[in-house]
Parts: structure tokens; C-alpha cells; sequence
């Protein structure tokens, strides 16, 4: 079973997040960046969702310490935010994420990204 890691200092998100795609993936969860290079770094990752606005490390920072890595260089990285402004967007962009996607979203809408992106 393919492993998702999301990443968002909101439990009621994560929470969400976790019971629309436990049948499907297998997930790990983190409230910041720190804790999810921690996790990256002890498990195999295929599929990030990353909030941008965390404390100790945001979303962007994370992405691009995540590409810094052999093992996550082409690992599909999607950023799951409320943030809107197309700077932030793009700084996204640069720092590596394959995706951008706007809280609030429906979780199937979120599956079907990620199953295009790595199967189920």
C-alpha cells in the first residue's frame, strides 16, 4: 500500500484528511515541517500533502528541504492551503511542489489528484 504524509498543524484537518483516504493509502501525519522530515526520514514517502502555514517550519520551507533529499526529489509534493495569492503560489512553484490546492476542498476531489498521481 502506497504512503501518504500529511502535514498540517490542524488536527480537524488532518483528521479529515486521514478518514477519507485510509482505505487507499497508508498515512502518516505530522502538525509541522520538523516533524514531517523526521517522519520522511524513517519511512518511505510517495505522496506529501503539506499545509503552508505551520508553526517551527512552514510548507515551502519543508518542500524545498524535501527536494534537498535523493530519496524525495520526484516524490509528488501537494500544497493544501487556504492561501490564495498567486506569489505564494508560485513561490510554491519554485520550491518544488507538483500541485497547489485550496482549502476548503472536497476529499474526493483531493483523492482523485492523488490517485492521478501515484495510483492507489
Amino acid at each position: 500500500m502506497k504512503t501518504l504524509l500529511i502535514v498540517d498543524d490542524s488536527t480537524t484537518i488532518r483528521n479529515v484528511l486521514k478518514t477519507s483516504m485510509h482505505n487507499e493509502y497508508s498515512i502518516f501525519e505530522a502538525e509541522n515541517g520538523e516533524a514531517a522530515l523526521k517522519i520522511a526520514g524513517e519511512n518511505k514517502v510517495d505522496l506529501f500533502l503539506l499545509d503552508v502555514n505551520m508553526p517551527i517550519m512552514n510548507g515551502i520551507i519543508l518542500t524545498k528541504k524535501l527536494r534537498e533529499q535523493t530519496l524525495y526529489k520526484t516524490t509528488p509534493i501537494i500544497i493544501l492551503t487556504t492561501e490564495t495569492k498567486p506569489e505564494m503560489r508560485q513561490q510554491g512553484k519554485e520550491a518544488g511542489a507538483n500541485g497547489w490546492v485550496v482549502k476548503p476542498c472536497e476529499p474526493k476531489q483531493l483523492l482523485g489528484i492523488i490517485q492521478k498521481m501515484i495510483g492507489s
